[in-house]
Protein backbone atom coordinates (compact mmCIF):
# COMPACT_ATOMS: atom_id res chain seq x y z
CA UNK A 1 0.00 0.00 0.00
CA UNK A 2 1.21 3.37 -0.92
CA UNK A 3 -0.19 6.94 0.11
CA UNK A 4 0.32 9.97 -1.60
CA UNK A 5 -1.01 13.19 -0.06
CA UNK A 6 -1.07 16.55 -2.48
CA UNK A 7 -2.64 20.15 -1.98
CA UNK A 8 -6.02 19.74 -3.04
CA UNK A 9 -9.08 23.00 -2.72
CA UNK A 10 -9.94 22.98 0.79
CA UNK A 11 -7.57 20.23 1.99
CA UNK A 12 -5.48 17.40 1.46
CA UNK A 13 -6.28 15.11 -1.56
CA UNK A 14 -5.20 11.28 -0.09
CA UNK A 15 -4.59 8.66 -2.83
CA UNK A 16 -4.26 4.74 -1.98
CA UNK A 17 -2.37 2.57 -4.11
CA UNK A 18 -2.62 -0.97 -3.91
CA UNK A 19 -0.35 -3.66 -5.47
CA UNK A 20 0.23 -7.69 -4.56
CA UNK A 21 -3.50 -7.55 -4.67
CA UNK A 22 -2.97 -10.40 -7.58
CA UNK A 23 -1.55 -12.64 -5.24
CA UNK A 24 -4.43 -13.14 -2.95
CA UNK A 25 -6.58 -15.92 -3.20
CA UNK A 26 -9.02 -15.70 -5.89
CA UNK A 27 -10.89 -18.10 -4.16
CA UNK A 28 -12.10 -16.06 -0.96
CA UNK A 29 -14.67 -13.06 -1.53
CA UNK A 30 -13.39 -11.08 1.06
CA UNK A 31 -10.16 -10.69 -0.68
CA UNK A 32 -12.19 -9.56 -3.74
CA UNK A 33 -11.15 -5.83 -5.30
CA UNK A 34 -15.09 -4.76 -4.20
CA UNK A 35 -14.61 -6.21 -1.00
CA UNK A 36 -11.13 -4.24 -0.61
CA UNK A 37 -12.53 -0.79 -1.70
CA UNK A 38 -15.59 -1.04 0.56
CA UNK A 39 -13.21 -1.80 3.55
CA UNK A 40 -11.01 0.85 2.63
CA UNK A 41 -13.98 3.16 1.93
CA UNK A 42 -15.38 2.61 4.99
CA UNK A 43 -12.20 3.54 6.79
CA UNK A 44 -11.30 6.31 5.01
CA UNK A 45 -14.94 8.06 5.02
CA UNK A 46 -16.33 6.83 8.33
CA UNK A 47 -13.75 5.75 10.64
CA UNK A 48 -10.87 8.05 10.03
CA UNK A 49 -13.51 11.06 9.76
CA UNK A 50 -14.60 10.17 13.39
CA UNK A 51 -11.09 9.77 14.49
CA UNK A 52 -10.09 13.40 13.03
CA UNK A 53 -13.24 15.19 14.75
CA UNK A 54 -11.96 13.61 18.21
CA UNK A 55 -13.88 10.19 18.29
CA UNK A 56 -12.84 6.73 19.10
CA UNK A 57 -11.11 5.15 16.61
Amino acid sequence: MTWELSEAPGGTRLRLIAAGIETFPQDNPAFSRESCRAGWEYFLHERLAAFLQGGTP
